[in-house]
């Protein structure tokens, strides 16, 4: 988990700073879709040999060193006249890399004897990785706004997928058993879609990622735009608010309000981080300096605990704990293609690519800026309005009876 996160880490937080100031600011929303078009794609096809074929630790594996010789292509290619060829550099890594997510959570919650208890804390050395990452990009090798940071990306992949084939042996729950189209589609999961409360959760969950992706493509801009230099190791403030909300906030809210108020809680935040953001805008605009609006800028990093632990992490615990163990690998593919595929997708090209191009653009200043960050918050508002409404938390053992 630390070295595979590592590995996301390290370009991702920093990458649409480095390609606004090339000159390749066009550019950010098709690269930062790359991986949601992964994360659409390929959980199906990769849950499939998972639960039918292949051990989930060989196939993790293998797709990480495939993952980090694109990646280290990439900043060959990084320039205005050849973006197209980089970006989809950044596509072929981003194919091979994203199936590892719910790979890394089908073997974690298949060895853990208590997963809601347990997975949390498992999941902080995820949050450790990102954090070193960014640390390490902004302090030991200064590549906040260069393209090198790549480099730094692939060598952990190579070091996680050589260390994958060492990890407790996972193997496909449904091996032997037949396999056809609708597998491959991912047909398993359907049945649970008769529910109203996980069709409600599922499509909720994708709504509401839909305005995620400002926060991971936009914001080291803004902030560089706003005189910042290390943008990528401030940004490492988010993970590291994970640590407590993993270690105890969120099994303490999940024992205690369960996961529909966890999930609740967690897009509240997301709401306030985004008129932070908005506000600090709003003031840069009429004269404040970056110390003076700092403080805004840290309170909306640090909302990342809650936010991303809060509607993510209960999400994957959530399906854990819904699906059948045979089909639980591709339910988990399934949760990812909603939230970081298709959402994540359309965030990036709509709200990160053509709102940002068409609001704040190359020429756009802190007005511009206060504009888009408010963008998401009424749609977010009526999101969790609804969710509130329509959601209900059946125990496991209800859903499972109903589905049978």
């Amino acid at each position: 988990m630390f070295v595979l996160f590592f590995v996301w880490g390290a370009w991702f937080a920093g990458l649409g700073r480095f390609m606004f100031e090339a000159g390749m600011g066009d550019s950010i929303g098709s690269a930062f879709a790359c991986t949601p078009i992964a994360a659409i794609i390929t959980p199906f096809f990769i849950g499939v040999f998972a639960d039918r074929f292949m051990n989930a630790e060989k196939l993790q594996g293998l797709l990480l060193i495939l993952s980090a010789v694109f990646l280290a292509i990439a900043p060959s290619y990084a320039t205005p006249e050849t973006s197209t060829i980089f970006v989809n550099l950044l596509l072929a890594h981003a194919l091979c890399f994203m199936p590892t997510l719910s790979l890394s959570n089908t073997i974690c919650l298949k060895h853990l004897a208590d997963a809601e208890k347990e997975y949390p804390k498992v999941r902080i050395f995820a949050t450790l990785g990102w954090i070193i990452a960014g640390l390490s990009i902004s302090y030991v090798f200064h590549f906040d706004n260069s393209a090198n940071q790549c480099y730094v990306g692939a060598g952990a992949a190579v070091i996680v997928g050589i260390y994958s084939f060492f990890l407790p042996a996972t193997p496909p729950p449904g091996k032997g058993e037949p396999v056809n189209i609708g597998d491959l589609m991912g047909s398993g999961t359907l049945p649970y879609f008769k529910k109203f409360a996980f069709a409600v959760f599922m499509f909720a969950s994708l709504l509401v990622c839909i305005a995620f992706m400002p926060y991971w493509a936009n914001l080291s801009t803004f902030l560089g735009q706003a005189g910042m230099e290390k943008t990528t190791a401030f940004l490492t403030w988010g993970q590291i608010a994970e640590l407590p909300v993993l270690f105890f906030a969120l099994p303490y809210f999940l024992k205690k309000v369960g996961i529909k108020w966890t999930i609740v809680i967690g897009i509240g935040c997301w709401i306030f981080r985004y008129i932070l953001f908005s506000v600090s805008a709003g003031q840069l605009a009429e004269g404040s300096t970056l110390s003076g609006v700092l403080p805004l800028l840290l309170a909306g990093v640090l909302l990342h605990g809650f936010s991303y632990d809060f509607v993510f992490v209960s999400g994957y615990l959530y399906v854990d704990k819904h699906v059948d163990e045979k089909i639980r690998a591709q339910a988990q593919g399934l949760l990812t293609v909603f939230t970081q595929g298709i959402a994540f997708y359309i965030s990036s090209k709509i709200l990160s690519g053509y709102y940002f191009n068409k609001i704040v653009g190359t020429d756009g200043g802190f007005a511009e800026w206060k504009q888009f960050w408010m963008l998401p918050v009424g749609y977010l508002v009526v999101l969790f309005v609804l969710f509130i409404i329509l959601f209900r938390d059946q125990a496991s053992d209800e859903i499972a009876h109903e589905t049978e």
